[in-house]
């Protein structure tokens, strides 16, 4: 019983409790996502309609989408339709049947849908409504083969593959400042998924990463007392400060440089495939990449410095691992933000979240910059240093108190 009771005790550590808190509420968080995205799925698309179309077909059309949508406005104009689908918040798009539609189909040729898509955000959760109105479009397709065999059933003289697919559709999506065509917002999410996927999960292992190691190399030098030793060397301690400071920095632009090399060929895989970014008036620029760099170090620049205060609390190797958990805390709740949502589409409590977490702002920065959204990405960039500016100040002086040697965190009882 006492050897139970001694392994129990070996293993169920603080660091490992807090393993599996970060990971219960990581899940748990996860599980609300995918429920609200459930919900989500489950509401009918909100749209605009104008058919000029007249007759029977035109009557069953819009009576089928009457019961498959929201309609926030019927009419015949198409200046005041897209006015109201860009005054909703939950607007999705503006579908527009002209005259001469039936008739067109009729004499064997595909008829015109005409849709004017709004795009709100690129997050996962941003494009289920159009997702679904697109859905709505295939039924749609068969209300109208239906039509075509009620109507041609004496004649026979419209082909099957006609009648199966009767329509094609113009569309085109506005993306807030930009209006792209011939694609719909499920298209450009797909060619913009590195933005909504990669460069969050990206960004959260680098900052995981080089914030354990700052955590774990303060730790072992205190264990292995080399840093009461570099201590007692005549050497400023606002110096000392700042070497780890620098070094820690250089390590973080080794591997910024190395993610944006790295990422850059990446992006160009997509360049290169059917659907171009820069046809799109998404691409970057070079100056769009520095300046992803720049937001990326500067994020980093702070989580190497959060790491090194926490790393003064730590007492020795041990107590140093429970406080890297902190950061990927704080690295997780912003990169599961971003890949779901955009930073446009949240509400006002949780844009401010994100904005004080500096560890958003690289997660945000290309699909800022793919907009033209510079004043934002500058702001990150200027908040992210001013508050490591300040983690570096509290250092400066808490290396100059005996707590950089004794620790805040109180020393295992040894056995």
């Amino acid at each position: 019983m006492n050897l139970i009771k001694k392994e129990i005790k070996e293993l169920l550590t603080p660091s490992t409790v807090a393993v599996i808190l970060v990971i219960t509420v990581l899940f748990g968080s996860m599980g609300k996502l995918i429920g609200a995205a459930k919900d989500e799925a489950k509401k009918k698309p909100t749209i605009a309609i104008v058919i000029k179309e007249k007759g029977p077909l035109a009557d069953r059309l819009r009576e089928f989408l009457r019961t498959k949508t929201t309609l926030i406005y019927e009419g015949d104009s198409r200046e005041e339709g897209f006015a109201a689908l860009k005054a909703s918040k939950k607007g999705v798009a503006l579908v527009i049947i002209d005259q001469g539609f039936e008739k067109t189909l009729l004499a064997g040729k595909p008829a015109l849908i005409k849709v004017e898509w709004i795009m709100r955000g690129a997050g996962l959760m941003d494009t289920i409504s159009s997702g679904i109105l697109e859905r709505t479009f295939l039924d749609l397709n068969k209300q109208i083969s239906a039509h075509l065999i009620d109507a041609t059933k004496d004649k026979g003289d419209l082909s099957s593959s006609h009648v199966l697919n009767p329509t094609v559709k113009f569309e085109n999506t506005h993306y807030k400042s930009k209006r792209i065509p011939a694609l719909s917002p499920n298209k450009i999410a797909q060619v913009l998924v590195s933005q909504s996927i990669t460069i969050p999960m990206a960004v959260m292992i680098i900052i995981m990463l080089g914030g354990s190691m700052v955590i774990t190399s303060m730790g072992l030098e205190k264990e292995n007392k080399t840093l009461e030793t570099l201590l007692t060397m005549p050497v400023s301690r606002t110096t000392i400060v700042m070497g780890k400071i620098m070094g820690s920095a250089a390590v973080g632009l080794f591997m910024a440089a190395f993610y944006m090399v790295g990422f850059k060929f990446y992006v160009s895989s997509f360049e290169t495939g059917t659907i171009d970014l820069a046809l799109l008036g998404l691409d970057l620029n070079a100056f769009d990449y520095i300046l992803v760099g720049v937001s990326l170090f500067s994020s980093l620049l702070f989580g190497l410095a959060m790491a090194m205060l926490l790393g003064i609390m730590a007492k020795d190797y041990k107590s140093a691992q429970v406080l890297t958990y902190p950061i990927m805390g704080l690295a997780m709740i912003p990169m599961f933000l971003t890949m779901y949502r955009d930073f446009d589409t949240v509400t006002p409590l949780v844009k401010t979240v994100l904005f004080v977490i500096p560890f958003s702002h690289p997660m945000m920065a290309m699909r800022h910059l793919t907009l033209d959204n510079y004043l934002l990405v500058s702001l990150g960039i200027v908040y992210s240093l001013t508050v490591t500016a300040i983690l570096i100040a509290i250092i400066v002086k808490i290396f100059k108190t005996d707590k950089l040697i004794t620790g805040i965190m109180p020393l295992r009882k040894r056995a």
